[in-house]
């Protein structure tokens, strides 16, 4: 259980709608009782007295609906610690808003905030074509204007929202559509108002990109040529999720219904700079092998045998691990085949990252996908394109080790004069529900994770576009 100020600010925000609804429901004669956590470290910081209780399951006393408000504006202006110390009255005493049980996060922030991305790039192909900027409010108008419906077989909802743009010089307009798809949860999240402060974050990342000079010079063409152009944005990171990385795709056609080539505005949705960026589920030996093959292309026949031989998944794991970084070391070691290592690593590094979307131009459309990570209120760009070359200029060097519950393996690579960490290749267990029996079995993954040198290597951050006026 995780208390409430363990949370950052954006940890609470994503919460508090359900928050609210616990809280409300916990203050209701007939509702549910709300959870908490004792914690003697943190609570000594309250400073507690007698008047506060230490049940974990109380039921609130009613009438204390502007104080839910008030720490809701607290938490938007950022003054946790004064939110976190303010005092619930139930009925067995008080209670600190801090101690509260953090709510789980039913929506997956990455998925909503293709949607965010989309309604971004929406504003400025509408409204940002005779403004200089494109602001947070015109993307909140833009996902104001979400009206789903449910997709038939599917558990995900699409909404299509259209908008008409002016030209320069004459009265055609350009039609701008949008279509978003997501899972209904993802989809709530999205449209729902009393959220919009948990989505500023990805607002004002995705408005860094969608602001940037590539995008606005879209914008121009399409506004200065004296025809009707339609433009169509599609997000829908759910149908294709498993043959393709492109999460967001722009698409422009001209009045006689031409695709444009060399539309530069198709993303691959990041959130938070997430570690992992690809991954192959199963402990089989062919699993495994698949992993390697893409890795650091590898099969690692040879090490079938004794893999075979192991009784237990962490040992034939950490067998064929430790038998790889063997491979990889002798190969980063020996100056001839050194360069060619790095070369292996970085092109398993772009087929785990991009499914050879990302970075790389379409020969039938040339449009080039771009992986982007929105964090923090800014849109870094990641090029795996070149990847592959930009490590042979590296020395690099291998370690393999093992760790946790289960002593599974990791590989670390790292670039030697730094000591950056470049990837990590790490076996990961979990416990996951069988969807038919319910019951909850253990999942083997083998992940490609990337580290500070990686990152250094491949990101620019969407600003460094420079901008000007349309």
């Amino acid at each position: 259980m995780a208390r409430l100020d363990g949370a950052d600010r954006q940890g609470v925000l994503k919460v508090m709608v359900k928050l609210v609804e616990e809280l409300a429901a916990a203050s209701n004669a007939s509702g549910k009782d709300v959870k908490r956590e004792n914690n003697q470290k943190k609570d000594e910081k309250y400073q507690l007295t007698s008047q506060y209780t230490n049940k974990q399951s109380v039921r609130l006393k009613p009438g204390q609906d502007n104080l839910f408000t008030t720490f809701n504006d607290l938490v938007v202006a950022g003054s946790l610690k004064r939110a976190f110390d303010l005092d619930l009255e139930t009925t067995d005493g008080k209670i600190k808003f801090g101690s509260l049980k953090k709510p789980s996060e039913g929506a997956n922030y990455g998925n909503v905030a293709e949607g965010v991305f989309a309604a971004a790039l929406a504003a400025r192909f509408s409204k940002g074509r005779y403004k200089m900027m494109t602001s947070a409010d015109d993307v909140y108008t833009m996902i104001g204007k979400i009206s789903p419906t449910s997709m038939p077989g599917r558990t995900s909802q699409k909404a299509v929202f259209q908008v008409e743009a002016p030209n320069f010089g004459t009265s055609l307009t350009d039609i701008i559509t949008t279509t978003i798809t997501l899972a209904k949860v993802n989809m709530d999240f999205l449209k729902n108002p009393s959220n919009k402060e948990a989505l500023r974050e990805y607002v004002n990342a995705s408005l860094t990109y969608a602001n940037r000079e590539s995008v606005r010079d879209w914008v121009k063409t399409i506004y200065t040529n004296g025809r009707q152009d339609r433009v169509e944005i599609d997000a829908d990171g759910v149908t294709n999720e498993k043959t393709s990385k492109i999460d967001v795709k722009v698409s422009i056609t001209d009045d006689e219904g031409k695709m444009y080539r060399g539309v530069n505005i198709n993303a691959s949705v990041k959130t938070d700079d997430i570690k992992q960026f690809g991954q192959v589920g199963g402990n089989s030996f062919n699993a495994v092998s698949r992993f390697f093959t893409e890795a650091i292309g590898e099969t690692m026949s040879g090490a079938s045998g004794e893999f075979a031989q192991k009784k237990r998944v962490p040992t034939k794991l950490r067998t064929i691990y430790k038998a790889a970084n063997t491979i990889i070391n002798n190969n980063l070691n020996n100056p001839t085949t050194s360069e060619s290592m790095a070369k292996k690593i970085g092109t398993g590094i772009s087929k785990f990252a991009t499914q050879d979307n990302a970075g790389v131009v379409d020969p039938e459309s040339g449009d080039t996908v771009e992986l982007i990570n929105l964090s923090s209120g800014e849109a870094t760009i990641y090029n795996f394109k070149n990847v592959a070359e930009k490590l042979s200029e590296y020395k690099l060097k291998s370690e393999y080790s093992f760790s946790g519950d289960f002593s599974l393996p990791t590989i670390t690579i790292r670039e030697s004069e730094t000591n950056k960490i470049v990837i990590y290749l790490r076996s990961k267990a979990e416990y996951i529900k069988d969807k038919k029996t319910g019951v909850k079995k253990l999942y083997y993954r083998n992940l490609v994770e990337k580290g500070q040198f990686l990152t250094e290597l491949i990101s620019t951050t969407a600003t460094e576009n420079p901008v000007t006026s349309s």
